[in-house]
């Protein structure tokens, strides 16, 4: 077979998998992540600002933060075995439905008053379970429905549209609450997570071959086989330290420690702290596009690896900035590099994961790299209270982390090669 024959070949095959802007399972799964994420984004703006504007108790909004990242991280740990014995569409269509029926019973509770800080908490506690079972069930769900030739794509265009939701959602939800009311955002969000488990819904996947083979074992036996199927995988047990360490030593740093870094470093304001956030947006959305438009298919780990050395070596550089420009650039850098090596990873890992232990293994990776940032938030307090500057906290774990990396992209093959 001539080169010239090879090559029209693999043409046709590649031409044979359709975009995915036509698989209708994809848009359904698109449609349903646009109007969740803005939905949360705009429940979560809300609920902090009238806490803070109206409540007067800004020292009291970490009880909303604890109330629901105690429960996410507790039901993180069972949310995969879950999403491997029932079906995935019918947890994301639950999910969406009951956080949209829990936002219509606070509209109800604002027309009667009444409202309070533990009201915030208490529902922020059921988001958190909610948040837990959704997250697992939509990372698992996204390989039934998307060629593994375009799951690198399908991955980005998903995180593109969280990224978006973190910088318009609090914009358009400020507007809301200035020319209407509180009351009006909450029925905007549970209208738009109510549409958003349509959505979903409407979705058609055949889960029930694996889904039938994990029912018939014991909830337990199935929870221990993905604990010992990401044991057993050296690719999958480095890929789930490298997420610990990340988001111990880099992700709750910089969500706890921007503002101190805003306020004793560059001597900043909350305006200089909102510029920063948004380059650290920006840079994850643009990151997300160009990803997006690469679909990279292969060379995934050295991809991973690479850009999660380049964003420890940003965060690195974040630590030692002292004017508001550069910081925002090295956030800017770091975010950018971030989703890269998040995408690329994951999209790695739902290429490789056999079907029926799909759940479980990204269960337990999204424990790993959301489920434990209130531990980091506590190490952090921790060594705070012990008198260590935050952009010194900041530059040692960034280190860490892209000496790891490094580590592991010069010792481990399999990682290294994996597409």
């Amino acid at each position: 077979m001539s080169v010239k024959e090879a090559a029209l070949i693999t043409n046709e095959k590649t031409e044979s998998i359709p975009s995915v802007f036509k698989n209708k399972n994809f848009l359904l799964l698109w449609g349903a992540a646009l109007l969740s994420s803005f939905g949360i984004s705009f429940f979560l703006f809300s609920q902090s600002w009238y806490v803070v504007n109206v409540l007067n108790l800004e020292a009291s909004l970490g009880f909303i933060y604890i109330a629901a990242s105690i429960p996410r991280l507790l039901f993180m740990i069972i949310s995969g075995t879950v999403a491997d014995r029932y079906s995935k569409t019918k947890i994301m269509f639950l999910s969406d439905f009951l956080r949209g029926i829990l936002l219509a019973g606070l509209v109800v509770w604002f027309l009667f008053g009444g409202i309070t800080l533990w009201t915030f908490v208490g529902f922020a506690f059921f988001f958190g379970i909610l948040d837990a079972f959704f997250w697992a069930a939509e990372s698992a769900v996204i390989p039934s429905i998307v060629h593994k030739e375009n799951l690198t794509r399908g991955n980005s265009i998903i995180q593109m549209t969280n990224q978006t939701s973190f910088i318009l959602a609090p914009m358009i939800a400020g507007v809301l609450i200035a020319y209407g009311s509180y009351v009006t955002v909450f029925v905007t969000t549970a209208v738009m997570l109510i549409i958003a488990s349509s959505l979903v819904f409407s979705m058609k996947i055949n889960e029930d071959a694996t889904q039938q083979e994990n029912k018939d074992k014991a909830f337990w036996e199935t929870f221990k086989e993905g604990i010992v199927y990401v044991k057993e995988s050296r690719v999958l047990t480095l890929i789930v330290l490298a997420s610990i360490l990340l988001n111990l030593f880099i992700v709750g740093p910089m969500s706890m420690g921007l503002p101190l870094f805003v306020k004793n470093i560059l001597n900043g304001t909350a305006v200089d702290f909102s510029f920063l956030e948004a380059g650290l947006a920006g840079g994850m959305l643009v990151g997300s596009i160009l990803i997006g438009i690469l679909n990279a298919k292969k060379n995934r780990g050295k991809l991973t690896l690479t850009t999660l050395v380049l964003s420890g070596l940003a965060f690195t550089g974040l630590s030692f900035t002292n004017e508001l420009w550069q910081s925002i650039v090295m956030l800017g850098l770091f975010g950018m590099c971030l989703s890269f090596s998040n995408i690329s990873s994951i999209s790695a890992i739902q290429s490789i994961i056999d079907e029926k232990v799909l759940g479980r293994v990204m269960g337990l990776v999204s424990l790993a790299s959301m489920g434990l940032i209130p531990v980091s938030y506590a190490i952090t307090s921790g060594v705070l209270a012990l008198g260590v500057a935050i952009d010194h906290i900041m530059a040692v774990g960034a280190v860490l982390v892209s000496l790891f990396a490094a580590f592991v992209f010069l010792t481990f093959k399999e990682l290294r090669d994996l597409d």
